[in-house]
């Protein structure tokens, strides 16, 4: 349930980015988003959700030292699968701006974590959290 005015970008090999329009571009051949859903999957080394996110958020943060954890992990379910939901908090490497980053996860049957990010400006993230939620609650998994 992607909002009919978004439009799909590659993330690269294993992932892909949803964003409407003015909320994407490029910087020195880098990809930039100011909101928007990053949806894909992760391998990792653990079978535990809570490991896997952890260790996902840690590799996040590696790229990103303006990256913090603002709230607890809560659980819920991403198609009927248990599923792990947090907030962290960024700036904006392009704009400088405050943003407001959702991790959702949940294993899949081959052990990868399937993940989705929701990211939008702190001052507009209550605008987009009902989109990015709209997301996350259509997602059917196959694996």
């Amino acid at each position: 349930s992607v909002p009919s005015n978004w439009r799909e970008l590659s993330g690269g090999n294993s992932s892909v980015w949803y964003a409407p329009e003015g909320a994407y571009g490029s910087v020195q051949n880098q990809a930039i988003f100011t909101h928007g859903v990053n949806i894909g999957v992760s391998r990792t080394n653990s079978r535990n959700l809570q490991q896997a996110t952890d260790e996902f958020i840690r590799g996040l943060a590696q790229g990103n030292g303006n990256l913090r954890q603002q709230s607890s992990y809560t659980r819920g379910s991403i198609d009927g699968r248990n599923a792990l939901a947090i907030t962290l908090a960024n700036v904006n490497e392009a704009t400088g701006r405050q943003e407001i980053v959702t991790v959702y996860t949940t294993m899949l049957q081959d052990g990868s974590l399937f993940y989705v990010i929701a990211v939008a400006p702190r001052e507009e993230y209550n605008n987009y959290a009902r989109p990015f939620q709209s997301v996350v609650n259509s997602i059917r998994l196959n694996g």
